[in-house]
Protein backbone atom coordinates (compact mmCIF):
# COMPACT_ATOMS: atom_id res chain seq x y z
CA UNK A 1 0.00 0.00 0.00
CA UNK A 2 2.68 2.42 1.26
CA UNK A 3 4.35 1.57 -2.56
CA UNK A 4 1.21 2.52 -4.31
CA UNK A 5 0.79 5.97 -2.35
CA UNK A 6 4.72 6.77 -3.20
CA UNK A 7 4.11 6.11 -7.08
CA UNK A 8 1.26 8.21 -7.28
CA UNK A 9 3.10 11.23 -5.30
CA UNK A 10 5.40 11.07 -7.75
CA UNK A 11 3.11 10.71 -10.84
CA UNK A 12 1.32 13.70 -9.15
CA UNK A 13 4.58 16.19 -8.60
CA UNK A 14 5.98 14.76 -12.42
CA UNK A 15 2.52 15.29 -14.34
CA UNK A 16 1.44 18.74 -12.86
CA UNK A 17 4.18 20.77 -14.07
CA UNK A 18 3.86 19.25 -17.85
CA UNK A 19 0.13 19.76 -17.42
CA UNK A 20 0.65 23.59 -16.78
CA UNK A 21 3.49 24.02 -19.41
CA UNK A 22 0.57 22.70 -22.03
CA UNK A 23 -2.17 25.03 -20.57
CA UNK A 24 0.40 27.85 -20.65
CA UNK A 25 1.14 27.00 -23.82
CA UNK A 26 -2.26 26.81 -25.62
CA UNK A 27 -2.74 30.55 -23.74
CA UNK A 28 0.22 31.52 -25.80
CA UNK A 29 -0.44 30.35 -28.66
CA UNK A 30 -3.88 31.69 -29.09
CA UNK A 31 -2.46 35.35 -28.17
CA UNK A 32 -0.77 35.09 -32.30
CA UNK A 33 -2.97 36.41 -34.63
CA UNK A 34 -4.60 34.55 -37.17
CA UNK A 35 -5.00 31.04 -34.51
CA UNK A 36 -8.53 30.79 -33.49
CA UNK A 37 -8.09 27.56 -31.70
CA UNK A 38 -5.10 25.46 -29.81
CA UNK A 39 -5.24 22.34 -28.00
CA UNK A 40 -3.23 19.10 -26.91
CA UNK A 41 -6.30 16.61 -27.21
CA UNK A 42 -3.57 14.18 -26.63
CA UNK A 43 0.08 13.65 -25.73
CA UNK A 44 1.20 13.21 -29.37
CA UNK A 45 -0.73 16.15 -30.80
CA UNK A 46 -0.92 19.92 -30.47
CA UNK A 47 -3.75 21.13 -32.57
CA UNK A 48 -3.54 24.78 -34.07
CA UNK A 49 -6.88 26.19 -36.24
CA UNK A 50 -6.15 29.05 -38.53
CA UNK A 51 -8.53 31.83 -39.25
CA UNK A 52 -7.27 32.47 -42.39
CA UNK A 53 -5.16 30.00 -43.67
CA UNK A 54 -3.63 31.14 -46.80
CA UNK A 55 -0.15 32.50 -47.08
CA UNK A 56 1.37 31.26 -43.47
CA UNK A 57 4.83 29.74 -43.29
CA UNK A 58 3.53 26.53 -41.43
CA UNK A 59 7.40 24.97 -41.25
CA UNK A 60 8.50 28.46 -39.48
CA UNK A 61 5.12 28.20 -37.12
CA UNK A 62 5.58 24.66 -36.25
CA UNK A 63 9.08 25.39 -35.59
CA UNK A 64 8.47 28.60 -33.38
CA UNK A 65 5.87 26.56 -31.47
CA UNK A 66 8.05 23.41 -31.22
CA UNK A 67 11.54 25.27 -29.73
CA UNK A 68 9.50 27.78 -28.13
CA UNK A 69 7.19 25.27 -26.12
CA UNK A 70 9.94 23.38 -24.95
CA UNK A 71 12.34 26.45 -23.72
CA UNK A 72 9.59 28.65 -22.27
CA UNK A 73 7.05 26.15 -21.02
CA UNK A 74 9.35 22.72 -20.32
CA UNK A 75 6.80 20.77 -22.89
CA UNK A 76 8.94 17.84 -24.28
CA UNK A 77 9.18 17.77 -27.65
CA UNK A 78 7.30 14.10 -29.05
CA UNK A 79 4.74 15.26 -30.32
CA UNK A 80 2.89 16.72 -33.40
CA UNK A 81 1.85 20.21 -34.67
CA UNK A 82 -1.35 19.65 -36.61
CA UNK A 83 -2.29 23.16 -38.45
CA UNK A 84 -6.17 22.81 -39.61
CA UNK A 85 -8.21 25.07 -41.87
CA UNK A 86 -10.99 26.86 -38.84
CA UNK A 87 -13.45 26.58 -41.65
CA UNK A 88 -13.14 23.13 -43.71
CA UNK A 89 -11.97 21.42 -41.09
CA UNK A 90 -9.69 19.92 -42.92
CA UNK A 91 -5.56 19.78 -42.00
CA UNK A 92 -3.03 22.32 -44.16
CA UNK A 93 0.07 21.05 -42.52
CA UNK A 94 1.94 18.53 -40.31
CA UNK A 95 4.65 19.53 -37.99
CA UNK A 96 6.97 16.82 -36.08
CA UNK A 97 7.88 18.29 -32.66
CA UNK A 98 10.94 15.49 -32.26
Amino acid sequence: MLKIIKVLITFLLISTPVLAGKNEMVKATLSIPGIVYAEFPQDSSFWVAMDQPQGHNYEQYGYLLCEGGEQKYGMPKGYTITFWNRYTKKPLYKFRCY
